[in-house]
């Protein structure tokens, strides 16, 4: 009896598993149903990259957020990091890419998904991060975007600007994400017309005519009901990158005037944009930085028409172009184009103060083009305190002495490549070209290489990855009939260097203390180190370190050689560091060169 039943228990047991495994399969489609981050409907991120690596991913995500307030950074559950611009509803969405890609604003292979492989936002620069949420939703929806499936999202409403203090500021504020903490976008006046698209506590995600989103204080939208007559329209009051009215007028500049690139800190931009028109929905045709020579050519409201000295001409910003000897006005006095009369031109009156320009006439003739890098907030290692200001302080030595400076301060691995690419490009038909870097470095093998402040090097293929090889730099900066100065406060103790030779690298190279000696080459090149090779210098105590402080004391001394130069700042540091540290430099120029005459 008992025999005949072991096959029914067999045939139980099967059925059990084959329910168990269904249960499984079942929990583990809900799991992942529910760990994807998807609009619903016809919906879909507009992804416009993808990387390995947060930290990469992010960096690249911030370069997208000041044009595209809804940048957000998304985990997908193959382990890479999508970079996405918001998301949109179909057909309109795929339109809008294709728009965004003609005018060269995203990648030509951008796409869209649906989002079922993300896991959550890891960063975003609405302020929104974590799963599927009702306020990622809000915070992240491109103009004409839908939820769809996600539930309690309102659908877009027609709203405008009202019930600012005429004598007040009188406009609204547009910013990148709820609150007041946000960087603002742009600045709009009584009555600018507005598509609601979300709310979050006090803020209303809203998008402008033009197509730009952000967040405002929602005290100051009223919604417009339906069968009404939208209200009269007030344009925005402009605000960078805001484009000027249609109805301005383009004014020459006769004669034109001499200008260049000025300070680009507040843009929140490394560049300034060129564009093929006076607004940003013009396409970019270059990227100019601080200390780009220029001749300005004509004024368009608060744009400015520009010609380049390799004969390119295109629209610049007009706040961040400074003249020969004035500068533009500050934000608050950027011309408003009101209702009253929207064919005025408001005039761009430079105000009182003149810049302190060097004295071109102590100078020696001749192109002069500087990349100054100073590395000091590193992500994986402690601080160093002094090589930002190591860099800002020779930044502006070398700007006094005739120098157009290219400057690369705590940059990570994407953004020093961009800078030195820029460099590049600048030193053709330089007469003098010099490179400072202040941070981290190290050695392998005789060769050195600079550590941006995202590197790790948690693997022996790091220094590939991770580095920046000085070799490289000095290679372009070779020219014939150019004169080449390598400068490096670069010696410091290094935790990430130390770290890298217990790895065992498949390598033959060894990884040693401070910098190997490098050859200068055949070129007409000094190279300075703020050590001896294989030796570790001081950051210093001081706002500046030792060698840096010894560099700037000496380099504006009129007739002064630069390697007797060499040797003053040597002794300098010498004495200042009790004989522990002792500059070295290795020198193959053939003729003499001053900073100053």
């Amino acid at each position: 009896m008992s025999e005949r039943l072991f096959p029914v228990a067999r045939h139980a047991t099967r059925f059990a598993l084959l329910i168990l495994a269904l249960f499984l399969l079942t929990l583990g489609s809900a799991l992942h149903a529910r760990a994807s981050v998807m609009p619903g409907g016809n919906s879909g991120w507009l992804v416009v990259a993808s990387r390995s690596d947060a930290n990469t991913a992010v960096s690249m995500a911030r370069g997208y957020a000041g044009r595209f307030p809804q940048t957000t950074v998304f985990q997908s559950n193959n382990g890479w990091f999508a970079i996405t611009l918001g998301w949109m509803r179909q057909p309109g969405g795929t339109a809008y890419k294709n728009q965004l890609i003609a005018n060269g604003s995203i990648p030509g292979d951008s796409y869209f998904h649906n989002g079922e492989r993300f896991q959550f936002a890891v960063w975003s620069a609405t302020g929104v991060t974590g799963g599927a949420s009702q306020a990622l939703f809000s915070a992240t929806a491109l103009q004409g975007g839908s939820s769809g499936k996600t539930g309690g999202y309102r659908p877009s409403n027609e709203a405008f600007v009202t019930g600012l203090n005429p004598r007040g500021d009188n406009y609204l504020s547009l910013r990148t994400g709820p609150g007041s903490r946000y960087q603002e976008i742009a600045r709009m006046g009584p009555n600018t017309p507005l598509t609601v698209l979300g709310r979050q506590g006090s803020w209303m995600n809203v998008a402008m005519r033009d197509g730009r989103s952000g967040w405002a204080y929602s005290k100051y939208i009223a919604s417009v009901p339906a069968a009404t007559a939208p209200p009269a329209v007030n344009p925005p009051i402009l605000s960078p990158p805001v484009e000027p009215a249609p109805s301005v007028a383009r004014r020459a500049i006769s004669p034109p005037r001499a200008g260049v690139v000025g300070n680009l800190q507040a843009s929140g931009d490394a560049y300034l944009a060129l564009r093929n028109g006076a607004g940003t929905s013009h396409a970019e045709i270059a990227r100019l930085l601080e200390g780009t020579e220029v001749s300005m050519l004509a004024q368009r409201g608060a744009w400015i028409e520009v010609e380049l000295g390799n004969g390119m001409r295109g629209w610049a910003y007009g706040r961040y172009l400074e003249a020969a000897a004035t500068r533009t006005n500050d934000p608050a006095d950027i011309p408003t184009i009101g209702p009253e009369d929207p064919g005025k031109v408001v005039d761009i009156q430079p105000p009182d103060e003149t810049p302190n320009l060097p004295d071109l006439n102590s100078l020696p003739p001749g192109k002069r083009v500087a990349l100054v890098m100073g590395n000091s907030d590193y992500r994986h290692a402690p601080l160093l305190p002094n090589p930002k200001n190591d860099a800002t302080r020779l930044t502006q030595t070398l700007k006094r002495l005739g120098f157009t400076v290219i400057v690369g301060l705590d940059q990570d691995k994407v953004a020093m490549e961009g800078t030195v690419r820029s460099y590049v490009r600048a030193i053709q038909g330089a007469d003098v070209a010099l490179f400072f870097y202040a941070g981290h470095a190290m050695q392998m093998g005789g060769k050195n290489y600079l550590i941006p402040v995202d590197a790790k090097l948690e693997d022996a293929t790091a220094v590939d990855f991770e580095t920046i090889e000085l070799g490289t730099i000095l290679n372009y900066m070779n020219a014939p009939g150019r004169l080449s100065i390598a400068l490096l406060d670069a010696c410091r103790d290094n935790p990430l260097a130390r770290r890298f030779r217990g790895l065992g690298t498949s390598r033959s190279g060894y990884v040693g203390r401070g910098l190997a000696a490098p050859e200068a080459g055949g070129g007409n090149v000094l190279i300075g180190f703020a050590t001896a090779p294989g030796e570790v210098a001081l950051d210093g105590d001081e706002d500046n370190s030792p060698f840096t402080a010894a560099l700037l004391k000496h380099i504006e001394t009129p007739g002064l050689e630069i390697e007797i130069m060499m040797k003053r700042v040597k002794a300098d540091v010498y004495a200042a560091t009790g004989g522990t540290q002792s500059p070295w430099h290795n020198s193959a120029l053939r003729k003499e060169f001053y900073f100053v005459n």
